[in-house]
């Protein structure tokens, strides 16, 4: 079985590899860091890839390859390789405001959003949100960008001030903040299956809530107070939690309508309306910290048997079918 798999931060993808490899698949690596490829090419020199990219732009990486990658992606369709959450998931990850669009299509509770381009419109914007509120870039993770405003005038010094950024591609989202119970809640699904549910105690002035392993933050900041809600050297930060049939239910009717086969969505309890208000979507899994200790069993190896019965037929792409 020869599979190309497409992956960023060796960190979140090491123990992963090693898994494919020791159930006897020969993985072509495609590492996002040294991606670059021939498109006059007639075919990459393999039929089936899954695509663990996160649209994001980590930390250190060039902002660029973000686009480069959806290129890719876009051409290996165009030569009929089979991928596993292909343009479509990829895409749709990388833009909080499809997102947002997507959840109230489906009929799920969701912040109050609006999307903007110039920073003079997020006064404007304002108005129409309220406060307290968050603005976000639209291509963003970790809590990348993210920043709190709670009245006009706070938000007002910041524009005028020129502080704000919207991110790589300088779009963003004025975005409702909700009060919740103090969790965010992360649900992922391979497939028409729950792979895991966690959930991370939320922290004052801060919004990276990453429970993959090394997380983003390197090794000098460990000590560091602002980031003990962060994975690394924090398993007891991750909780596991129980999601209920309806949560689940409706975390892979997200899958699907984004055309992915495996993913995570994060959620927060709204304790105004009592609803789960989802607010993140996310085409890869992150593999837990620590997943076998915590989880009871390998997300490793899981998500190998998942891939493998994909390959043999025995279960079906969501993304396939969408396309």
């Amino acid at each position: 079985m020869n599979i190309a798999l497409l992956y960023e931060h060796p960190t979140w993808s090491g123990k992963l590899i090693e898994t494919f490899q020791s159930n006897g698949i020969d993985l072509q690596l495609v590492n996002i860091a040294d991606l670059s490829f021939c498109p006059d090419k007639d075919h990459p020199g393999f039929n089936f890839a899954v695509n663990r990219i996160n649209m994001m732009p980590s930390s250190g990486r060039d902002p660029s390859v973000v686009f480069h990658t959806l290129h890719y992606l876009n051409w290996l369709e165009t030569m009929e390789v089979t991928i596993v959450n292909g343009s479509r998931a990829h895409f749709t990850g990388s833009s909080k405001a499809l997102q947002n669009g997507l959840f109230r299509k489906l009929g799920l509770h969701c912040p109050q959003a609006v999307a903007v381009y110039r920073i003079q419109d997020i006064l404007t914007a304002s108005e129409t949100i309220g406060f307290p509120l968050i603005i976000k870039p639209n291509i963003g993770g970790s809590g990348s960008g993210i920043s709190r405003y709670d009245t006009y005038e706070e938000l007002e010094t910041a524009v005028k001030s020129a502080e704000l950024s919207l991110g790589v591609d300088g779009t963003g989202l004025v975005q409702q903040y909700i009060q919740s119970d103090g969790y965010v809640y992360r649900v992922e699904v391979l497939g028409n299956s729950l792979f895991y549910s966690i959930r991370q105690k939320m922290i004052a002035q801060t919004f990276n809530y990453c429970a993959a392993d090394g997380c983003s933050i390197s090794p000098s900041k460990d000590n560091d107070a602002s980031y003990n809600h962060c994975a690394l050297n924090q398993e007891d930060r991750i909780q596991t939690f129980k999601a209920d049939d309806t949560i689940v239910a409706q975390v892979i009717s997200i899958i699907k309508a984004a055309g992915a086969d495996f993913g995570g969505v994060e959620y927060l309890m709204d304790i105004a309306t009592g609803m789960p208000c989802f607010y993140d979507f996310n085409p890869y899994s992150n593999f837990v910290a620590n997943g076998k200790s915590l989880l009871g069993f390998s997300p490793e190896q899981r998500f190998v048997d998942f891939i493998k019965d994909v390959c043999s037929g025995e279960k079906t792409l969501h993304s396939s079918i969408s396309r």
